[in-house]
């Protein structure tokens, strides 16, 4: 093929794809300004309750002879359910100005909620877990992460079966957790006025286990995931993903990054469920998802809801850019199943309590975005309801309709319900 007609194909396609992308980003913006909008208000309406409460207290303590133990009761009921103190694990290299941030944080929290707030930076030795913890240790109600998923990851790790409350200030590329449960995404000042005036919801988190071997894996330290985890390709993509790229456009430099994972081979794959039932697969990636929303709002896992108990499995596997072009049509629309043609991929879907994953080959892992080390042995578990996580009034998010997802995109072997009582670790008997 003559190499000018080659170029000007590669630079329609090129051109073509970043329409589409634009027109998704676009239309993602307009609904986050809505969405902030609305907290604004919101924040606006408490704040004017919290002033009469005020007032109406004021008015009350002046005019009463009561005795002490009936003023303190009083105090008691009045202070019900508010916040004392907030304290903000705070990732420095993900903001540009961290004093403007304090300062703007600061102003919200006393504003909204009258409460103290305190800051916890984060650093390279310690990502957040030990800020997380001395925040609760000082007596913190609510525990902001501000930063990635990396930051939310570590301080979810420390505040899962805990009762304080968790609530996020997206900073990073992905922001897969704030996405999923509609946190505002490009203002710190809106996602903590969602923080104040939200709700707290008990949801769901996943732990992993990996190494070279069954027994390895059993006796490693568990890592804790949100979002979602797994190893092959989509590992592969976030350590090809360049950094720099990822400051300048966002998580669209994730579509760069992924153009080297295409032609990768696919492993056999072994997948075991709680009910000891092994299922074996030809693979490029085995995907464990809590939630399942992508940026720009494509749902990969529509069955991964963040407070159902379960972990959507995906096994997918393709050959060459054409099977990936399949599986790639089957997430933006789950209904475009090849029909004509050769089949060049294959998708199985599993929903679960916990699994255990073995593959012929070392595979790079993931969790939520941060890639750890390469394993052939995975174990994944999840803890229901242990987590007090903070999120905007009247987001549920909810399992997608079943009519998304056809029958023939998604053979269900799924977990049995007589598995559901039984061990949540497969193999562990």
């Amino acid at each position: 093929m003559d190499m000018t007609l080659l170029l000007s194909i590669l630079s329609v396609a090129t051109t073509v794809i970043t329409i589409i992308l634009l027109v998704v980003v676009l239309r993602r913006l307009g609904r986050h300004r809505r969405e902030l909008a609305a907290l604004h208000a919101a924040a606006e309406q408490r704040a004017t309750r919290y002033r009469g409460s005020s007032e109406e207290r004021g008015r009350a303590g002046s005019a009463s002879t009561g005795d002490a133990q009936a003023d303190d009761a009083d105090d008691d009921a009045t202070d019900d359910g508010r916040l004392h103190r907030v304290a903000v694990v705070l990732n420095p290299s993900k903001f540009a100005r961290t004093d403007a941030f304090r300062t703007r944080i600061t102003e919200v929290v006393d504003r909204i909620e009258g409460a103290e707030t305190v800051f916890y930076e984060t650093t390279i030795d310690d990502p957040g877990t030990g800020q997380a913890a001395r925040a609760v240790e000082d007596g913190a109600d609510l525990v902001m992460a501000a930063g990635g998923d990396g930051t939310v990851r570590m301080v979810a790790s420390v505040l899962a079966g805990t009762d304080t409350r968790m609530g996020i200030i997206p900073a990073g590329t992905g922001n897969l957790l704030a996405r999923n449960i509609e946190i505002p995404l490009e203002d710190p000042a809106a996602a903590m006025v969602a923080a104040l005036t939200g709700q707290d919801h008990q949801v769901d988190v996943g732990w992993l286990r990996v190494g070279d071997s069954v027994s390895a894996a059993r006796s490693a330290e568990r890592q804790v995931f949100l979002v979602i985890a797994g190893f092959g390709a989509d590992a592969e993509m976030i350590g090809y993903t360049d950094p720099g790229m990822k400051k300048r456009i966002g998580w669209i430099a994730y579509v760069f990054g992924g153009i080297r994972t295409v032609l990768g081979r696919s492993v056999d794959v072994v997948v075991q469920l709680p009910d000891e039932t092994r299922h074996a697969h030809k693979a490029r990636t085995v995907l464990l998802g809590n939630v399942g929303k992508l940026p720009g709002g494509f749902v990969l896992m529509p069955d991964a809801t963040i407070d159902n108990g379960r972990l959507e499995v995906v096994v997918a596997g393709w050959r060459g850019a054409a099977g990936f072009s399949q599986v790639a049509a089957q997430v933006v629309n789950p209904r475009l199943i090849p029909r004509y043609g050769p089949k060049l991929s294959t998708m199985h879907r599993y929903l679960t309590t916990g699994v255990r994953v073995t593959t012929t080959k070392p595979q790079p892992v993931q969790l939520d975005g941060d890639t750890d080390v390469e394993a052939t042995h995975l174990i994944a578990t999840v803890d229901p309801g242990v987590l007090r996580l903070r999120y905007p009034e009247g987001t549920s998010p909810t399992r997608a309709p079943r009519e998304s997802t056809p029958r023939s995109a998604e053979p269900r072997s799924a977990e049995p319900r007589s598995a559901e009582h039984r061990s949540a670790e497969p193999g562990s008997s």
